[in-house]
């Protein structure tokens, strides 16, 4: 399992860019930086899923979006002052892991594993896993800010393969 690591990463890649870009209007790119998020709430929204198989293997994601990210995303489709709204940017946030998670887990079963996806939910960043430990992979990707401004941490997904079930994210 754990020489997939790349081909989760490859999955991941193309499934973000491929729903920023092509459904939710913003050019997202693949960052080429390997490291954790930058630390703090401060201007993020933290989503995790769970992938579970019956045979105590287990995968976290854990999502780090920048706000500003969601903010430009929740105007393209919400008016006013709905796409203002912490619980719009949420629930895109956990759209998002949603489909990544979903793509995951059928490439992961065509594989021949058998994994379960939880519902993503909005985390606490203390509720996270420690992300610097050895083992978890860092995909960052990069967006144009309303300025244009690029970040590499528009977006950043770690996950992590554990030969055991996982807690909560």
């Amino acid at each position: 399992m754990a020489g997939m690591q790349g081909e989760i990463s490859g999955v991941v890649e193309e499934t973000v860019v491929e729903t920023f870009n092509g459904m939710l209007g913003q050019k997202v790119v693949t960052a080429a930086v390997q490291r954790p998020a930058k630390p703090g709430p401060t201007h993020k929204v933290y989503a995790c899923l769970l992938l579970d198989q019956q045979k105590d293997i287990s995968a976290n994601f854990c999502f780090t979006f920048d706000d500003q990210l969601l903010s430009m995303t929740a105007s393209n489709f919400y008016p006013g002052d709905e796409a203002v709204k912490a619980s719009v940017r949420e629930d895109i946030a956990c759209a998002v892991a949603n489909i990544v998670g979903s793509k995951v887990k059928t490439y992961l079963n065509k594989q021949g594993y058998d994994f379960e996806m939880t519902i993503p939910f909005v985390a606490e960043p203390s509720a996270t896993p420690d992300l610097r430990r050895d083992g978890t992979i860092h995909v960052h990707f990069s967006y144009d800010d309303s300025q244009g401004r690029s970040s590499d941490d528009g977006v950043v997904v770690n996950f992590m393969l554990e030969g055991h079930k996982a807690g909560n994210c």
